[in-house]
């Protein structure tokens, strides 16, 4: 498990992406990974040469790609301008850290990739039935949330990890993201996270986004029969088509990443079962305002 997370903490989100669209792009070229070397390496030194083994490892977002490399690739496979800039720009992001940098020393390598899946992702499909979804938390509530986590985080870490989830949702606003489309078990309504007067102040941020109505909030309600799931995950959307979704999967544990169909697949029919048995936008803000209510 330990190796694992290494393994995908090794990668950025960006060089995976970037390293996806090039197989794609080399795979629908009709070239197999060793053949555009002998065009690539006309001219070039040893030093600046690119082997197979070089892409292989670019395409597993495992080998830093140059400006330069980029532009031979495309040029090799005769790609339009307009992909080499996409391209150039999704490189020079995979070079730039990230504005989450700063938390590091506090971050399990798990959770700076979901950060930073989430600062790419254009949308957001999420299922909970524990806490409220991070991204709607408020800032009380985050608190008593990354306070529980006692055997993961250490007590001077509390307040850094608070700002970075406040931080995160600012993306949600963002120019460019679509949506966020939140299924929350009833059950996280009544989950006195913080006390009543911190759940209290959460019932009224859920009011206020559901009422807004920019992100979609659906509550599973107890009478909707047996959930489709427990715990909780996010199904990260990217804009481009060559990007595949991935999902985050939180366990006792802790977060899993995947990325492979089959998994997207399920979490996938999970979280539409999920909203299928969930209430309306509208009778969601009518529960919200009721159990608010309770509380007062």
């Amino acid at each position: 498990m330990r190796e694992q997370e290494h393994e995908v903490a090794r990668k950025t989100i960006r060089a995976r992406r970037l390293g996806q669209q090039l197989r794609k792009i080399r795979e629908s070229a009709g070239f197999s990974q060793g053949q555009p070397c002998e065009a690539l390496n006309v001219d070039q030194s040893k030093r600046t040469s690119i082997s197979q083994g070089q892409i292989s490892k670019i395409e597993a977002g495992n080998a830093r790609l140059d400006a330069d490399q980029l532009a031979r690739i495309m040029f090799v496979l005769d790609m339009p301008d307009e992909t080499v800039e996409k391209l150039e720009d999704l490189r020079a992001s995979a070079e730039t850290p990230g504005w989450w940098s700063k938390y590091n020393p506090y971050l399990p390598s798990s959770l700076e990739l979901m950060v930073e899946l989430g600062d790419d992702a254009t949308t957001l499909s999420t299922y909970d039935a524990v806490f409220v979804q991070g991204l709607l938390q408020t800032e009380d509530y985050a608190r008593a949330v990354v306070e529980s986590a006692r055997a993961w985080i250490r007590p001077t870490a509390v307040e850094d990890l608070v700002e970075l989830r406040m931080r995160r949702q600012e993306r949600l606003a963002e120019k460019g993201f679509g949506r966020l489309t939140a299924v929350l078990a009833e059950s996280t309504l009544y989950h006195q996270v913080g006390g009543p007067n911190v759940l209290r102040a959460q019932l009224e941020k859920l009011c206020e986004v559901a009422e807004e109505g920019h992100q979609a909030v659906h509550v599973l309600p107890f009478e909707s029969g047996p959930w489709p799931g427990i715990g909780g995950f996010v199904i990260f959307g990217f804009p481009d088509d060559e990007d595949a979704e991935v999902a985050q999967v939180d366990s006792d544990l802790g977060a899993a990443i995947y990325e492979d169909k089959e998994s997207i697949k399920s979490v996938t029919y999970t979280h539409n079962a999920a909203l299928a048995q969930a209430l309306s936008a509208r009778a969601t803000l009518d529960r919200l305002q009721t159990v608010k209510k309770e509380l007062e």
